[in-house]
Parts: structure tokens; sequence; C-alpha cells
């Protein structure tokens, strides 16, 4: 009897010790698992360097080069419009008639006064060098020989005054024919024919020069100091090639003509901070109409080179933006970047990488700085893919 006692604890002994042990390598093996679980499985990918050429993008807006109300500059009824609106008119091409008859007459009169007072002059001269002649052999006074010189000098002085008042009315006469001053196109009619005009009227028509034209755009005191540091824009005194710039029409087409920058102005503006900068363009087919927005590029002929990562790989905190990189121990360490610009999909880095190092590229979002990461590679995609097709 004893012996059977003996037998049943010694079993029962044995199920506890069991039990325990299978419990203990439960715990063990989730704990196990959890450590699996819990350290980020990630794929790394090396920097590597990219040619790239530094450039800056903002909007601009296309701008007439010559853009010229025209006015009356004498009073008269409108009698003649020579255009249709909307044409494309040449430099002195006459696209307005003021009635001229008042001032043909002016310049008839003028030209009339200035025969006349030329006669006299002529006779004030002739007597003057009798006089003079006279007045040498004492056969008159010398206050009549006084007398004819100043008479000279008046009948000179008369015509001078005729010539004057001639220039005067030639000028109002020609002012009559109100002539294109640029190459360009015409505008709407702003007063139509038979109305009275004169210098308070305002504009009549408006002409705009279309071929060449600018585009005007700005940029902040950043980006004009890298186009500086990146030579597009040349110090005081250097002459460098021509800076390229490329538009973008609202239409999302390229446009086929290169501009050439010409003009940046002299001081930032203390209200946007922003300075002005203006590139020009042909424009034969007139696709450039002015008023118009596009997009600008600006970019210079010269290659740089620097290290690229996605910017999927690329997050930010409050000291800047970062990435991870992987050790030899498979361990993640925190690098912050110094970002220059972005380049399509892709950060620029001037600091922070180096072309080689091993990136974490796919599952950045769960790893911790400093812990040990599972990196991945094509051969286990691979084999997850075969398990789910069986």
């Amino acid at each position: 009897m004893k012996k059977k006692i003996g037998i049943v604890l010694l079993v029962i002994v044995l199920l506890v010790v069991f039990r325990w042990c299978s419990g203990k390598f439960s715990e063990f093996m989730r704990n196990k698992n959890m450590g699996a679980m819990m350290t980020p499985k990630v794929k790394v990918s090396s920097v590597v360097e990219q040619e790239y050429k530094n450039e800056i993008n903002a909007p601009g807006r296309v701008v007439a080069k010559y853009e010229v109300d025209l006015v009356a500059r004498v009073d008269g009824y409108l009698q003649e419009k020579r255009f249709n609106e909307g044409d494309f008119v040449k430099k002195g091409q006459v696209l307005f008639v003021i009635e001229p008859q008042q001032y043909l007459i002016a310049l008839n009169k003028a030209q009339a006064d200035l025969a006349n007072a030329k006669a006299l002059a002529l006779k004030a001269k002739k007597d003057f060098v009798r006089s003079k002649e006279l007045v040498a052999k004492d056969y008159i006074s010398k206050s009549t020989y006084d007398d004819a010189l100043a008479q000279k000098d008046v009948a000179d002085a008369n015509v001078k005054a005729a010539v004057a008042s001639l220039n005067d009315a030639r000028r109002n006469y020609n002012y009559t024919r109100i002539t294109s001053p640029v190459d360009g196109r015409v505008g709407m009619l702003k007063v139509t024919q038979g109305n009275y005009v004169n210098s308070q009227t305002g504009a009549l028509a408006t002409v705009v020069s279309t071929n060449p034209i600018y585009v005007t755009y700005s940029v902040d005191s950043k980006q004009f100091a890298s186009l500086r540091d990146s030579e597009i824009i040349p110090a005081k005194g250097e002459k460098k090639s021509p800076i390229s710039v490329e538009l973008t029409l609202p239409d999302g087409t390229i446009y086929n003509h290169l501009g050439v920058e010409d003009f940046w102005d002299n001081q930032i503006s203390q209200n946007t901070g922003t300075i002005a900068l203006r590139a020009t363009f042909e424009n034969p087919d007139n696709r450039l109409i002015p008023g118009d927005f596009v997009k600008v590029r600006v970019f210079s002929d010269k290659v740089f080179k620097s290290v690229v990562i996605p910017q999927s790989a690329v997050l930010q905190d409050n000291e800047g933006r970062y990435a991870y990189i992987v050790d030899e121990n498979s361990v993640a360490r925190k690098k912050y970047l110094t970002i220059l610009k972005e380049e399509g999909k892709n950060w620029i880095v001037t600091d922070g990488l180096k072309s080689g190092d091993k990136y974490i590229s796919e599952g950045v979002v769960k790893v911790m700085a400093d812990r040990p990461v599972v990196v991945l590679d094509d051969s286990d995609d691979k084999v997850k893919l075969k398990n789910k097709k069986q």
C-alpha cells in the first residue's frame, strides 16, 4: 500500500515539474517570437551621386517690351481709322487721321509769313550795305547808318521767328496723322470715328510689341544668393555665358524657345523680400501673350555633383530632416541632412551622407535610432511571393 502511494506521489511530482517546464519553455518561445516581431524588417539601398544643374523655379508673367497708348496731340474731329482691331502694324504706319484742314491752313500761312520775312530781311540787308558805303564817304549821318543796321537785325530776327512758327505749324499738321511708334499688335478701339478728340481724351487704342517679348518674375534673397553661388548670376565686372531660362506654358507644354536673363533689379523689396528679374524671349509665332502667367525655370550650364536620396526615405523632427543608415552590425543610425533642393522625387544632399552609405529605403517608419533592424533582400520577397502562391 505504501509503495502504491509513493508511486502516485512521484507521478504527481513529475506532472507538476513537467507543467512548470513546459510553461517556462512557452514563455521563452513567446518572448523570443515577440522580440523577433518587434525588430523591424527593412530594405536598404546604397547612397549614390548624381549630376545636376542648379536651378530655380518661379511663377512668371509675360510682359510686352513696348506698350504704347495712341493719343491725340492736337484738337479736332477723328476723321479716319486705318486699321482693323487686332492687326499687326509696323512702326511709322498711319493708324488715325484727325481733321487736318485748320492745321494745313496754319501751315500755309506760316510758309507765307516766312517768305515775307525773308523778303524784308533781304531789303534790309541791301539798305544796310548801301548805308555802310555812304557813311564811309560821309554822305549820310551816323544815326541813319545805325537805323539801317537795326532794321537789318530786326528783319533777321523776324526770319528766325517765322521759321519757328513754320516748324510749329508743320509739327501740328503732322500730329493730325497718328502713327504707330513700334512694330506690334494694335488692340481694341477706344474712341470711334467722328468724335472730337484732344490731349485730354486719353488713349484712342494701344499697341503692344510681341517679338521679342519679356517675362518677369521674382525670387527671394536666398534663391538669388544660390544663383550667385552657382555662378548663374555673374558678380560685378565678370563676363559669363548668358543665363538660360525655360518656360512652361499654362497648358503644361514647354515653350520651344529658351530665353536669356538680361536684367535683375538693384535692390530687394522691403515689402516682399524678393528681387525682380527679367528674361527676353523670341516670340515669332506669338504664342506668348502679354499678361499671361507662366512657370519659369532658370538654370546654369555648369554641372554639379552631389549625393541624392529619395524623399520617401527622409523623415523630419524638430531638429530637421534626417535619414537612417545601417551600420555593419545591422543597427540603425540617425543622420541629419543638409538638403540643397528638391530634384524630382529625390533630395539633393550636401551634408550628412556620403556615397556608399547604406540607408533604409523601405520600412523606415518603424525604425528607432540605435536599435537593430532586420535587413531584407530581394530573395526574401521572392520566397514570400512563392509561399503566397502555394
